[in-house]
């Protein structure tokens, strides 16, 4: 049954990027895009390039927080910045391949199992990609007070938090019920792997508790983390825009960067391709840019992030033949 739902996703995910594709194939002359390419700054390019790695910093030390909330400092040593920061890498790679970010996440999860275990490697990950979503939600909340065009978007995220906090609620009571219950022995091999499967989500649990006995700093140094990622994805596209004398306000800028975010993250599209473009065209459009300078930011900015993370295939040849 999760084979059949993950192809039928990937066919959404393809069929949506390949429609999305088209349309801009259609509206655009690719050779006028091109054109405008070649004139963007170089140093301004080579700046974004830059503020793109410094950009995943805030995430890997936010990362990093959270296996050091489940480690002791013996363990901490095994998941140093630098380690961490190059399965962020092979994420980053992954994320190339594979529809979405799940992908990465999965390969982020192996290869820091390998020295944390699977439930902490999974609870810090799954905590780093929902304190990333909350900062992007607050913020786009934020934007709806001074961006009109962006309360219509109020509703599905209002309905999308709910439904996943509710979920989180939910797995969180049944966690704490198969935590108590008295195991039973199986007898069927499907019993077996049912009950290893409801004690690997168990252990998740208890490891993502241990974020709760952590005070009002900790969380509040993950806040801001968290925003600061977003305030880096900003700055890249702030000088992306530059490298062709286009100055966009910050604020605007901001709030604009946060909400495409968000909605690239729709199980609609491969990596947000076409859905990206198609947002920035929106967005920026109300702002004055012209439409082939949005799409020509929104490609270059796809292409500087995919040519960075080429360095988590390299990160990833490494660990393979890695002995833990």
């Amino acid at each position: 049954m999760e084979t059949k739902l993950d192809k039928k996703g990937l066919v959404i995910r393809i069929g949506g990027s390949t429609l999305l594709i088209l349309w801009l194939v259609n509206k655009f002359e690719w050779n006028k895009i091109l054109e405008i390419a070649k004139q963007g700054s170089l140093f301004y390019i080579i700046a974004a390039a830059i503020a793109i790695q410094l950009t995943v910093a805030p995430s890997i030390l936010k990362w990093k927080m959270l296996v050091d909330s489940s480690f002791n400092q013996v363990d901490k040593k095994g998941a140093s910045f630098n380690k961490l920061g190059r399965l962020y890498y092979i994420g980053l790679f992954f994320n190339n391949f594979l529809p979405g970010s799940v992908g990465g996440d999965v390969a982020r999860v192996y290869f820091l199992g390998r020295i944390t275990g699977i439930p902490i490697a999974t609870a810090s990950v799954g905590f780093e990609r929902i304190t990333s979503g909350a900062a992007l939600i607050a913020i786009a909340i934020f934007a709806s007070f001074s961006m009109e065009s962006a309360r219509e978007f109020l509703f599905p995220i209002f309905l999308g938090t709910g439904i996943i906090l509710l979920v989180f609620l939910l797995a969180g009571r049944w966690i704490k019920q198969e935590s108590r219950v008295k195991k039973e022995i199986p007898h069927t091999k499907d019993a077996i792997g049912l009950q290893k499967l409801k004690g690997a989500l168990v252990k998740i649990g208890e490891a993502a508790s241990d974020y709760r006995k952590e005070g009002i700093k900790w969380w509040l140094w993950i806040a801001i983390l968290s925003i600061l990622f977003q305030v880096g994805m900003a700055l890249i596209n702030h000088l992306l825009f530059l490298s062709f004398d286009i100055s966009v306000p910050w604020v605007e800028l901001l709030m604009i960067i946060t909400l495409i975010s968000v909605l690239t993250m729709l199980p609609i599209s491969v990596n947000g391709i076409g859905v990206r473009e198609g947002c920035y065209i929106f967005f920026f459009h109300e702002l004055g840019v012209p439409d082939e300078i949005s799409v020509t930011v929104s490609l270059m900015f796809f292409l500087l992030v995919s040519l960075s993370s080429l360095a988590g295939g390299f990160f990833w040849m490494v660990e393979r033949g890695r002995k833990v």
